[in-house]
């Protein structure tokens, strides 16, 4: 994943986007909402074990979608920054719901409401993330434990079944979550009020949070 974010430039520099409302509303849904809604639905019903292995932070779209991993795990310079309100937005990638799941109400709140960075010790002690390793032998420690952890002594398809049983229970719920995200980021857009807070970061005018 790109850890740097969104290009704050993309918005400023799009002449193709229309101004009159309906005309706007109808542009942002198929740019933004279509694309949002179908990443963060194949994630979230994706049948198969998802292993995220984060070697430095994840910002923006690409932290919200980490929470649908069913294990995580991290060095300890990473972190997760998602600067939605920060930048004009409201909350991505079914983010409203998971962070709440995963994070608790308060560091969630922090998280996407403060547009807070949540270092790597939080994500540890709140459940996001399920283990640390050093950075300077990641990848190589996280494929020796994944190996060792989900091996033979395990039944592969009775993996996916569990994993069916946790999730199913809330599915309708973050799929409801998913859609409203995607309209209130549309609705914004059209408004042209991310197009500002990208506007004054590209100028200058305002420190990007990052």
């Amino acid at each position: 994943m790109d850890p740097r974010g969104a290009d704050v430039t993309l918005t400023t520099t799009d002449a193709s986007a229309p101004t009159a409302p309906e005309d706007a509303r109808r542009y942002w849904f198929r740019r933004f909402a279509a694309n949002n809604i179908d990443l963060t639905r194949a994630l979230f019903t994706h049948p198969q074990i998802l292993v995220f292995a984060l070697n430095g932070p994840a910002v923006g779209l690409s932290a919200a979608i980490v929470a649908f991993g069913d294990f995580v795990y991290a060095t300890p310079q990473s972190f997760v920054l998602t600067p939605f309100t920060s930048l004009g937005l409201v909350a991505e990638g079914g983010a409203s719901y998971m962070f709440v799941r995963r994070m608790g109400f308060a560091r969630a709140n922090e998280a996407l409401i403060l547009s807070k960075r949540i270092p790597c010790e939080d994500l540890v002690q709140c459940g996001f993330v399920n283990k640390v390793f050093p950075r300077e032998t990641f990848a190589e420690d996280v494929r020796a434990y994944v190996e060792d952890a989900f091996g033979s002594h395990l039944n592969h398809e009775s993996m996916m079944q569990v994993k069916r049983l946790i999730r199913e229970g809330w599915e309708r719920e973050l799929e409801a979550a998913n859609v409203r995200e995607a309209v209130l980021g549309v609705e914004k857009f059209a408004r042209g009020i991310p197009q500002e807070e990208f506007s004054k970061i590209a100028s200058g005018q305002k420190k990007h949070k990052l």
